[in-house]
């Protein structure tokens, strides 16, 4: 408590030196906990995400004609293969298909109301499973069932699909405090309201949308619209989501996806089927720049440079500080040093004045870091990953800021900035000897 009362002192004796370093300090937090924050939001289990941690990413198999022994060709599940073979995996809690995954269209895509006006939205082609993997708040309604995309009567009878929207788009198209649920809208063909949800923000990429309309699980169906009839094509899914089960691995579906390929190269007499290269689990996804899974040591070993540069600079500037006022305190140390107080005393004495103005520069640090988060929140949550800069200006909410993780991580940061900054200077400036440390002019 004694050095915390004497580091208060210092700092109201010394203020330029003590703007300086805070400041200093401030900067280099700043820097290091937005990219904390950052990949915080893109890999925590964060609402309606909150199964991030148990999430791989299947993007389908790679086939060779079977006289063909080099050249492996990707291909995409089918919607039939996903019926069979990926909703019945052993080893996943649930298994969701999406057409388009988490890539948007750069193209305007538009709901057309009963008045005529055009809604800009994010569309989405999912299936029923895609509303367990997620978890989003109705407001109205609810989701859309498997049983509601398999039944083709949807489309013969009431010739609508079956579609989620968020609330902020029923607003738009229905007016405030109107439950929309059963009412119609155009897409290019008329989709029927069955849930409306909370909006969620497009920092959210795997999840986020606006309009979510019902896969046709009925494949290589002749169905009739208006009284005409047309093929319904057997879908290919882009995205197959797999929530694995509680105790199982990213090995144990592998092993199951190989399974299921040598099985269908033994029917297939035309192609053999690999899944080399198919699996992505979410943060190692999330955390390669080229959207493919890397190792989780050549993810350190990328990451791990920025980090350290954002700290040493700064580090190296604040040990120049550091160095400079030891050497105007060096007589004081060497009368100390006379009347027996140990290098190790005078050392923690230094190293706790040093913490207190890190401390005082990582609060600061923190109310930096939340304001660049706020206005550059567009450009800093799109940078990583591979989202379209199309998508809505993102929304951040206090559990992406305010989390036990991001402030044991600050706390951390304070810690190493201070002893980087503060040991090596006061260590070379306390083995002076003590006659020549009394003698050193102020």
């Amino acid at each position: 408590m004694r050095y915390f009362r004497q580091a208060l002192a210092l700092m109201r004796e010394e203020k330029l030196f003590s703007c300086i370093y805070i400041l200093g300090t401030a900067l280099a937090i700043a820097f290091t906990m937005v990219i904390a924050v950052v990949y915080y939001a893109k890999l925590a289990d964060i609402a309606p995400e909150v199964n991030r941690s148990r999430t791989v990413y299947v993007k389908g198999m790679a086939k060779r004609a079977v006289n063909d022994t080099l050249r492996w060709e990707p291909t995409n599940y089918t919607a039939t293969q996903v019926k069979e073979w990926l909703y019945t995996l052993k080893s996943a809690e649930v298994v969701s298909a999406t057409v388009n995954g988490s890539r948007y269209s750069s193209d305007r895509q538009y709901l057309k109301c009963d008045n005529h006006k055009l809604v800009p939205v994010v569309a989405r082609r999912v299936d029923a499973n895609f509303f367990k993997v997620y978890q989003f708040r109705f407001v109205y309604g609810r989701p859309f069932t498997q049983e509601e995309c398999l039944n083709e009567n949807n489309y013969i009878e009431n010739a609508t699909m079956p579609a989620v929207i968020s609330r902020d788009i029923a607003e738009q198209a229905f007016g405030k405090g109107v439950d929309p649920v059963g009412k119609t809208l155009n897409y290019g063909y008329l989709i029927r309201i069955v849930g409306v949800i909370e909006p969620t923000s497009s920092i959210m990429e795997e999840s986020f949308g606006q309009l979510f309309l019902a896969l046709d699980q009925k494949a290589e169906q002749v169905i009739e619209v208006f009284g005409q009839s047309f093929q319904a094509l057997d879908w290919e899914a882009e995205h197959v989501i797999v929530v694995l089960k509680e105790g199982c691995t990213v090995q144990d579906l592998k092993k199951e996806l190989a399974e299921i390929a040598r099985k269908r190269s033994v029917s297939d007499k035309e192609y053999d089927y690999s899944i080399i290269g198919t699996l992505l689990p979410h943060a190692q996804m999330k955390m390669s720049e080229d959207g493919v899974a890397h190792s989780w040591s050549s993810i350190f070993k990328s990451l791990f440079p920025k980090v350290f540069v954002l700290l040493l600079v700064p580090a190296l500037n604040l040990s120049g500080l550091v160095a400079a006022r030891m050497r105007r305190r060096v007589a004081e140390m060497g009368v100390r040093k006379a009347f027996g107080a140990k290098r190790r005393t005078l050392l923690t004495q230094v190293i706790t004045e040093n913490l207190v103005l890190t401390l005082c520069g990582g609060f600061v640090g923190l109310v930096i870091t939340w304001l660049l988060l706020y206005v550059f929140r567009s450009w800093l949550f799109f940078a990583v990953g591979n989202t379209a800069f199309t998508l809505p200006e993102p929304t951040v909410d206090g559990e992406m800021l305010f989390s036990p993780l991001i402030f044991v991580i600050g706390l951390l940061v304070c810690i190493v900035l201070n002893l980087m900054a503060a040991l090596i200077p006061a260590w070379l400036s306390l083995r002076n000897p003590i006659v020549e440390s009394m003698n050193e002019k102020k």
